[in-house]
């Protein structure tokens, strides 16, 4: 029997260790395998794809014998989206990108691409048997004018830390995720929460043009004024259109903030859920100040059977005292010292490092409530409930997290040109929850996904009941089995599937590409 290369990487997955360094180019070893495996293969397209780009990119493509291929396997978050590739392609130019496209859709080869790979939900941005593009050698940053307005030129392979810590160094902020560790290009594409969306709106919406290689491998710039029906559709339409090598992200003036984290027991959650309660009350709530941004996390413990809590909390303002919005946050006792004060947002972010242990295996699932008082325990007594059913599964650790979105957030979102989510202020701020549950064995997949289906199942089921429902499900933190789209605001599904249609007349981001969230598939 030939050893196939699938076979190989297969192998590869069940046995790889640790975290191995790429030390550059892998020209030599990517040729010997090369020559040495089978491309017949009966594994569609990819193993002539794989001959294809071996061929023509041999600095850039792996086998699973190259140190590039166990390098690109290594930087997924969750254990979950390690899967096993025919072989990898780590482009660093749009015209890398473009010419593996036209290989790719010339053999009928699927394909997953990969930014920071925070997403966990498998398949997302790993593929079997097809061609994973690792994205982290698009790496560029660089000041430019666009239209006439300053932008920070940045590659989808950066992570929010990177940036962060370059822009800074010139005085000047951009609308970016809230985590240092998570990736540039699935977060924009996702809409993206920002520390400062109350004042920005989502960080999609400060982004001025992308750069984006089309299934036809051609190379366009998306901007409101080139490409209207796509340029909406990339800020929140997830990976429906193309490719995107660049993003073009509006700057502002960088000041220091006054922000950090703050540790709680479980015998203060009841004054967290007070403050988080009286933080979303209207006319008089916290969350009308849109300096402001909080995000609750409650933590169970399978195996020491115990719920804690941290909270981040942040002010763009350069004060040293909470102001009146946060004062409810900080007057709680914590476990640990707290780490607010008046800083950099790049400190600030540095305590948001813990979020890139990559050692266990991962899954997000989202819900959404209207923002009311009576919401924040309400929720917390349903999760409360089912924490305490679950097993001792070897690991586990379960993270209720509250995320409000503000009315401010809506309104800054369309006056910064809108956006495919599109969520009415009218409708009133949103309580977006996300289920997080980190645990170490495949064995216990099943047991997991079907608890952390069941506590927001029955949240929403109970929410409905009484009036709290709202159906909106946020992308970045979404399971495959979601109805993101659908429940996008009024006539945004529909618009998303023409901009599809249009830009990808063949399907190709709908067939051949294996991850993301399909506008195709996708129900009303």
């Amino acid at each position: 029997m030939k050893t196939t290369l699938f076979t190989v990487a297969a192998a590869f997955v069940a046995t790889v260790v640790g975290n191995p360094v790429y030390k550059g180019d892998d020209l030599a070893a990517s040729i010997v395998a090369e020559r040495q495996y089978d491309y017949g293969g009966g594994y569609g397209g990819a193993s002539a794809a794989c001959h294809q780009l071996i061929r023509k990119y041999p600095r850039l493509t792996a086998y699973p014998s190259g140190a590039l291929y166990p390098y690109e396997q290594s930087l997924f978050w969750s254990k979950t989206t390690v899967l096993a590739p025919y072989c990898v392609f780590a482009p660093k130019t749009a015209q890398d990108v473009a010419g593996a496209m036209r290989i790719l859709v010339a053999t009928n080869t699927r394909f997953a691409m990969r930014s920071g790979g925070h997403m966990p939900n498998p398949g997302a941005n790993n593929v079997n048997g097809g061609v994973l593009i690792g994205l982290d050698q698009l790496n560029s940053t660089r000041i430019a004018q666009v239209d006439g307005v300053e932008v920070a030129q940045v590659g989808p392979g950066l992570r929010w830390a990177q940036v962060y810590e370059w822009t800074s160094s010139s005085g000047k902020m951009v609308n970016g995720g809230r985590y240092s560790p998570v990736g540039v290009g699935g977060l924009l594409l996702g809409g993206g929460l920002s520390y400062f969306s109350s004042q920005n709106g989502w960080a999609s919406n400060l982004v001025q043009q992308f750069e984006v290689v089309l299934a036809n491998s051609s190379i366009i710039y998306v901007s409101k004024r080139s490409y209207p029906d796509l340029y909406w559709a990339l800020k929140g339409g997830s990976s429906n259109f193309g490719i995107v090598t660049r993003y073009d992200l509006k700057t502002f003036p960088l000041n220091d903030i006054y922000a950090g984290f703050l540790d709680q027991d479980a015998a203060h959650i009841p004054d967290l859920l007070k403050a988080t309660a009286e933080y979303v009350t209207p006319v008089t709530g916290g969350s009308l100040d849109a300096r402001t941004a909080i995000d609750v996390s409650i933590f169970f413990n399978a195996t020491s059977r115990l719920f804690s809590t941290t909270t981040s909390i942040f002010c763009n303002a350069s004060v040293s005292v909470a102001p009146p919005a946060l004062v409810n946050f900080t007057k709680i006792p914590t476990t640990i010292p707290t780490t607010v004060k008046r800083r950099t947002y790049v400190d600030f972010e540095t305590d948001t490092e813990y979020s890139a242990d990559r050692s266990f295996r991962q899954l997000f699932r989202a819900s959404s409530l209207k923002a009311q008082p009576a919401v924040v325990n309400f929720a917390y007594d349903i999760f409360k409930t089912k924490a305490e059913t679950l097993k001792a599964v070897p690991g586990l650790i379960a993270v209720f997290i509250y995320q409000p979105l503000s009315v401010a957030l809506m309104r800054a979102s369309r006056a910064n040109g809108g956006d495919a989510l599109n969520l009415n202020p009218a409708d009133g701020p949103i309580m977006a929850f996300i289920l997080n549950v980190a645990w170490n064995n495949a064995a216990d997949d099943v047991y997991v996904n079907a608890w952390a289906k069941d506590v927001l199942d029955t949240m929403d089921a109970e929410a409905k009941a009484k009036g709290f429902f709202h159906p909106f499900i946020f992308l970045n933190d979404a399971k495959p089995d979601q109805r993101v789209f659908a429940n996008y605001g009024k006539g945004s599904f529909p618009r998303l599937r023409a901009a599809a249609a249009k830009y990808d007349p063949d399907q190709v981001f709908q067939k051949l590409d294996a991850g993301g969230f399909k506008v195709s598939t996708q129900k009303q």
